[in-house]
């Protein structure tokens, strides 16, 4: 193994909790109604066109997407100040860093969501290639996040290890062929990964050694 390259929302910092919640407490306040936690999981990670579509039908047509999203993006980003990464993420990040690891990162985010929270924890120089929304056609599940990534840092997918939270973003991983880390977030805790993934519940539970010496 010669690189990580990390996910970014849910993975590094918990902002798929934060986006949920705050979708609950819209859809109850305008519509009086919640959001299927099987709605949820397809756009974990990946568009929100699927939630778009469901409201659309639920409501008859009715929902307003534009408004929606003007509360959500207001709601999560005046919160971006208070985000805090997730309890041991830098404890798998430093031994990345540490033991010469080269580091990229993967996210279906746009680039003016990502660099500010990455330089506030003071590790944004730490990645080699930060691939973004920006920089593809398609966000995952598409592989080319992942692909790209791996092609910026000088290393065959099969030499990398892809952390992620997230089914689209784990098949993402799965389909430009790294191997896939996934440390499993509250909002993600009851998904079926992708087979040939090694899923935990937390980053306490991730043996590094253990499982970099299975590859």
């Amino acid at each position: 193994m010669k690189a990580f390259v990390f996910d970014f929302d849910g993975t590094m910092i918990d902002t798929e909790a934060v986006w949920f919640d705050e979708t609950q407490k819209y859809l109850q306040a305008n519509y009086g109604m919640s959001l299927p936690m099987d709605v949820y999981e397809q756009v974990v990670g990946s568009t929100d066109e699927p939630l778009l579509l469901y409201m659309a039908e639920q409501t008859n047509g009715k929902f307003d997407a534009v408004a929606f999203q003007k509360y959500i993006d207001l709601q999560v980003h005046n919160g971006r100040d208070k985000l805090e990464m997730r309890d041991g993420f830098m404890r798998l990040f430093n031994y990345a860093k540490d033991n010469g690891y080269k580091i990229g990162l993967a996210t279906s985010s746009a680039r003016a969501w990502v660099d500010p929270i990455l330089e506030k924890f003071g590790i944004l120089d730490d990645f080699e290639t930060i691939q973004t929304a920006d920089d593809v056609e398609v966000i995952k599940p598409d592989p080319a996040l992942y692909r790209q990534a791996v092609e910026a840092l000088g290393v065959k997918p099969e030499e990398a290890i892809a952390v992620e939270d997230s089914r689209n973003g784990s098949l993402s991983a799965v389909g430009a062929g790294l191997h896939v880390i996934v440390v499993k977030n509250e909002v993600t805790k009851g998904i079926v990964f992708p087979e040939g993934t090694s899923v935990y519940d937390s980053f306490a539970d991730v043996d590094l050694d253990a499982f970099l010496a299975g590859k």
